[in-house]
């Protein structure tokens, strides 16, 4: 879920990218054990003012109830941190690059 907005404006004869949006990654993870581990990460206030592979703030990180307390760790790793989060961030870039490309 999330919301957006974007457009493009013509300055002095110079683009200016004017986009503002929030994703909220709804993620879920099973463990070695079977056990499986959900929650949410959302990313707030993605606009054009961020810088290509500079990363992004996640303001809100939740792990449901339910989840193994010995596992927060593990998911804070490789959810929260890095992996999921890592792929989240590529793809973020990936759309900010091609909407600048495309317009």
């Amino acid at each position: 879920g999330g919301s957006a907005h974007a457009s493009v404006a013509k300055v002095r004869g110079k683009k200016k990218y004017i986009f503002e949006f929030n994703v909220c990654i709804h993620w879920e993870m099973t463990l070695g054990s079977g056990e499986r581990c959900k929650g949410t990460m959302t990313f707030y206030d993605i606009d054009g003012t961020h810088e290509i592979g500079e990363g992004y703030d996640v303001s809100e990180y939740v792990v449901e109830d339910g989840a193994p307390v010995d596992a927060r760790h593990m998911l804070e790793r490789f959810v929260r941190d890095g992996g999921i989060r890592t792929e989240v961030e590529k793809k973020l870039d990936e759309w900010i690059l091609l909407f600048r490309e495309t317009y």
